[in-house]
């Protein structure tokens, strides 16, 4: 099989149909930007703690959220090299890296997770980070061992995905929608509360729990409708009903608040 045959059967059986659809994820966090309080970037940031001339690893980039803000500060002595699953995501990451003139700092790269291990590394890097990703490895105790490896010593890996209490006011929502509602989120919240975080403590030498929250105000049934329907929680089966609850809801009230709640992990290898 051809190695984009591979990553193409690693795609299809682990990764939630939303989580590398270039288009549902563009929507996300047009969504994010549009109607959170925060800055998810300024909070990564400030425990990866990033400085010109780094090399740093993004794992799982999408359409490179972090690796454009990255490039930026690690200037052109600097290197961000951007892995991610879909062709798609890494398509727009070129794009916009050559449209913010740092196109020779970020090196795109098509892979799955699990291909990273394999590795022989032909360079460390000072920093990893990866949002809202590691939790479709896998191999996960063998992708973590890999990442303490690429890291130079005193290098700092920092990931991050949703907490047990991430979106509870739309999951609330969509439970009323009809009896017996079953919630299809992805199952990033056990890696992120769980085995992600054992995970760390295992392989690295000092790690630190750490939460964002974002509130969402959406003003709108159909910014609402939009959010829902790019999101893993949602169901075909309740769209109708979810866009009439979605303008009952607005008759009365002006916005419909959800929060982002992130789990960070940041783990340390001594020098």
């Amino acid at each position: 099989m051809s190695f984009g045959g591979v990553l193409l059967k690693y795609c299809m059986r682990n990764t939630p149909r939303f989580n590398t659809n270039s288009e549902a994820l563009s929507k996300r966090i047009e969504a994010h930007e549009k109607f959170g309080e925060k800055e998810l970037n300024a909070w990564i940031f400030s425990h990866l703690e990033p400085k010109p001339g780094m090399e740093i690893l993004d794992l799982g980039a999408g359409r490179g959220k972090q690796s454009i803000d990255l490039a930026r500060i690690v200037g052109p002595a600097g290197h961000i090299r951007a892995v991610d699953i879909s062709e798609e995501s890494l398509r727009v990451l070129r794009e916009t890296a050559e449209q913010a003139g740092v196109a020779n700092i970020v090196e795109p790269v098509w892979e799955g997770l699990d291909d990273f291990p394999t590795h022989h590394f032909e360079r460390i890097f000072d920093r990893v980070v990866s949002s809202y990703a590691l939790y479709y490895s896998e191999a996960p105790d063998r992708l973590f061992p890999s990442i303490y490896r690429a890291l130079k010593g005193g290098g700092i890996f920092f990931f991050c995905g949703p907490s047990g209490d991430n979106n509870r006011e739309i999951k609330d929502f969509q439970r009323t929608l009809a009896d017996n509602v079953r919630l299809t989120e992805a199952g990033g919240v056990e890696f992120m509360e769980e085995t992600g975080r054992k995970l760390a403590y295992r392989y690295f030498d000092e790690v630190l729990l750490t939460d964002f929250e974002n509130p969402l105000r959406f003003n709108s049934p159909e910014s609402l409708y939009a959010y829902w329907s790019s999101y893993n929680l949602y169901d075909q089966t309740l769209d109708e009903v979810f866009r009439k609850k979605a303008r009952q809801h607005f008759e009365h009230v002006s916005e419909f608040l959800t929060v982002k709640r992130v789990r960070g992990i940041r783990a340390l290898k001594s020098e």
